[in-house]
């Protein structure tokens, strides 16, 4: 009675943990005690490489616990890899090898803590019934293949597209606005010249958005999370305007020749911003500010930030944003293009928290509104 109790308890340990696991699910229980009998458990801990592109094909390797990763070397590059896919508890490794017991196509290395099952391929071979879900297995993974393939193609398109599209637009605008100062001298105002530079900008940008086919929130454009990203931008805003008085004055303090410069250049702030000329600019500065994150947020930054690969992409999305933010103020000085990288970041921390360009467009308003018409920008 003992053996046959402890036999039952194997196989109800076998059933259990292999049952979890699709590509073994509903097989006969003797099989799988068997294969468990086979198996050996393997427990790493986070950042091990499980399996390396190229050593030989011999095991079956059934992640249990935790997650882990599938990377690919470069052809040319060999010491650099690409992450290809996250693997979560129940998925498989080695079920190409099974078939043409060839090396290693990818290196599988553990995200965290993980337990897996190692299958030998002599085992498997011994059950038709495993062969015949395994060639199952394999034909609906050609199958995903096929659609995850047709799905990174669009993404490259759409990639190249942003780039070209949006870098266009930056640069054409950066260029118009860089030739007011001589358009001023022309009967229109600047005002005029400049707000049909403006729409037509903004119009490229929501073209961009609407045609890549994916879905408004994907921009930042849709209704989720609006709340929130409107409400972390008024916490958060008064924090970085104390930081740019405090780099302002710090600069002041640090430049011999800057010090007979005020720290405050509109000390009676409100009589100057109810001044017609100062409404009106605002309401410029508010239709530029809409139209420079809905290109720089919503169609650069998004769109990196969906199409690129890695751990890094927010950050690199980020920084690549706030740089594109910096050139388009090359117009007006170098010095100031290089200070414009410091909200172009915090805006795109902003955009990032919760993927919604309304809490960017207030903030980039509100530090504007206070840069130009409050504290100024005049420097000798």
């Amino acid at each position: 009675m003992g053996e046959v109790g402890a036999r039952r308890r194997r196989l109800a340990r076998a059933v259990r943990h292999l049952r979890e696991v699709p590509l073994f699910a509903d097989i006969d229980p003797s099989i799988l005690e068997s294969l468990e009998a086979a198996a050996e458990r393997r427990k790493v801990t986070a950042g091990v490489r499980v399996v390396e592109e190229g050593e030989p094909s011999g095991f079956l390797f059934v992640l249990l616990q935790g997650t882990a990763e599938t990377r690919k070397r470069e052809i040319l590059r060999r010491t650099f890899e690409h992450r290809i896919a996250e693997l979560a508890p129940g998925e498989i490794i080695g079920e190409v090898g099974f078939f043409d017991r060839q090396p290693r196509p990818l290196t599988v290395r553990s995200l965290s803590e993980c337990e897996f099952l190692v299958l030998p391929y002599e085992a498997l071979d011994q059950h038709p019934e495993v062969r015949a879900r395994m060639s199952l297995h394999l034909a609906q993974m050609l199958r995903s293949a096929g659609v995850a393939s047709l799905e990174g193609e669009r993404r490259r398109v759409a990639l190249g597209e942003l780039v070209l599209k949006v870098v266009v637009l930056l640069c054409g605008y950066a260029v118009l606005l860089s030739a007011l100062p001589r358009l001023q001298s022309l009967p229109s105002s600047s005002s005029l010249i400049s707000l049909p530079i403006v729409v037509v900008v903004g119009w490229g940008a929501w073209r961009f958005v609407r045609n890549t086919g994916y879905p408004m929130e994907d921009f930042g454009l849709g209704w989720r999370d609006m709340g929130w990203s409107l409400l972390e931008s008024l916490l958060a805003t008064p924090v970085f305007l104390l930081i740019v008085v405090s780099l302002k004055w710090l600069l002041l303090q640090t430049r011999p020749r800057w010090r007979q410069v005020s720290l405050v250049q509109f000390p009676n702030w409100k009589h100057h911003l109810a001044e017609p000329f100062v409404l009106k600019l605002m309401v410029l500065y508010l239709a530029s500010a809409i139209v420079q994150e809905l290109t720089v947020r919503s169609a650069l930054q998004a769109g990196l930030e969906s199409f690129l690969l890695g751990r890094q992409r927010r950050w690199s999305a980020i920084t690549i944003s706030a740089l594109m933010f910096s050139v388009n103020h090359l117009h007006m000085s170098a010095l100031f293009a290089m200070l414009a990288f410091l909200p172009g970041i915090f805006w795109g921390w902003l955009f990032s928290r919760r993927r919604h360009v309304i809490g960017p467009i207030v903030s980039h308003f509100v530090v504007g509104a206070f840069v130009f018409f409050v504290l100024g920008v005049w420097l000798p």
